[in-house]
């Protein structure tokens, strides 16, 4: 899917330069774990409103995530957490996250297939418990966290002959989870949704700006994105300033930018940020390929062009960007993936905005490999230690200043 997703960015940036159904997810099947609840009680939260709960700017917010950090194929796994091969999630992975300099945490979350269903999607209380844990493991390290629904595209399927579905459960699913939040601080972010799109079509991946059923689904994600704006606002509570993060067609950066596309109306102003997914460059991030392993002066040209396209549209008119999913895969070229890491994040970082690392546990060589931190050793994994440094050095070191990790 990320493959594809990418090859798309690639492809529609090279344009613009010349034109311009998952299965149910289970509560953890090995409770009474470590860091597992058992008797319904719910981590401790340090960050529920308050009269000194402070009130960020923009500038503030995206300075104070600094970096961040996907709990990948976990919580948005259909068959339970561990169905994926990753294990229970506990305090002590998220203290070591923060121990190795993230200072946020995305926790992609699948809600539609632990609910009652259809029209009312009640959501299972166990599930709602155990998901408020793991955002608690994160609030009590002062780290900032992103809630999202995640692996939900069957119940918001942006069609036309849908649309009237997929808004009904964007309110039903946010109704919930804002009224079970709303005494957060804006240390929590709301995301509406990851990478609608038209599954199964020829368009997944791909937007025909000539094709009503193209022109059709932006609309149907314009309608999903008020309703979980208007949803959202009228809850109270702290989510009356909440951020919220809105998500344009499969995740794409460049969709963003077209003018189907529309931010809803927020009676908040100055609380919007908008999601980019970005395994960019295609070629050297993703296609597991290995004739393409270097990252040299056209790729960060790339980046470069992605990012000020942006920062142009969003950034510099007071819309957040959150690169909320990016990585680069293992081709056994740990030169290139750390200083691929280093410009990504010192580039973004450059222009104000947000980088989070997909971590899907995967680290063997070829597609998919994003694996980053081991959650079993608590450690970096041994082959992803370059592009790690590469995320810290790109943070902590100006975009003037930046030196190949390649010895000479």
């Amino acid at each position: 899917m990320k493959r594809l997703l990418t090859l798309l960015l690639s492809l529609t940036l090279l344009l613009s330069l010349v034109s311009c159904g998952d299965t149910p997810v289970e509560t953890p099947e090995t409770e009474g774990s470590e860091g597992v609840h058992t008797d319904g009680e719910i981590a401790e939260n340090v960050h529920q409103s308050s009269e000194t709960a402070k009130d960020y700017t923009m500038d503030e917010l995206l300075d104070e995530m600094k970096l961040g950090w996907n709990l990948g194929n976990t919580l948005d796994a259909p068959d339970g957490e561990t169905s994926w091969g990753q294990p229970v999630t506990t305090k002590e992975m998220i203290d070591k996250i923060k121990e190795l300099g993230f200072n946020t945490v995305r926790v992609p979350t699948s809600w539609g297939l632990h609910t009652s269903g259809a029209p009312d999607y009640v959501i299972d209380e166990d599930w709602m418990q155990r998901v408020e844990e793991v955002v608690n493991y994160c609030l009590s390290n002062d780290m900032f966290v992103i809630l999202n629904s995640h692996h939900d595209n069957d119940f918001y399927y942006p069609s036309k002959a849908h649309e009237a579905e997929s808004v009904n459960y964007i309110e039903k699913i946010w109704t919930q989870i804002a009224e079970r939040f709303k005494d957060y601080d804006q240390h929590l972010i709301f995301q509406s949704m990851n990478e609608p799109r038209l599954t199964g079509t020829n368009y997944e991946w791909w937007v025909d700006y000539n094709n009503a059923e193209c022109l059709e689904a932006i609309e149907v994600i314009n309608s999903c994105n008020q309703k979980f704006t208007d949803v959202v606002r009228a809850s109270g509570g702290e989510n009356e300033k909440r951020y919220l993060l809105l998500c344009s067609y499969c995740g794409s950066p460049e969709f963003s930018l077209q003018d189907p596309f529309k931010l809803p109306d927020d009676p908040t102003e100055g609380h919007q940020l908008i999601s980019v997914h970005a395994y960019s460059p295609y070629n050297l991030a993703m296609n597991s390929d290995v004739n393409f392993r270097t990252f040299g002066d056209s790729e960060k040209r790339e980046l470069d062009q992605i990012f000020q396209r942006q920062y142009d549209k969003f950034g510099k008119n007071g819309v957040g960007v959150i690169i909320d999913e990016m990585g680069i895969i293992n081709k056994n070229n740990p030169f290139d993936r750390q200083d691929w890491a280093t410009y990504f994040v010192a580039k973004a970082k450059s222009l104000g905005m947000v980088c989070c690392w997909w971590d899907n546990g995967h680290t063997d060589p070829g597609n998919e490999s994003f694996g980053l931190f081991d959650r079993t050793n608590l450690t970096v994994f041994d082959t992803s230690k370059p592009p790690y440094d590469g995320l810290i050095a790109g943070l902590e070191t100006p975009l003037d200043e930046i030196k190949s990790s390649r010895p000479e």
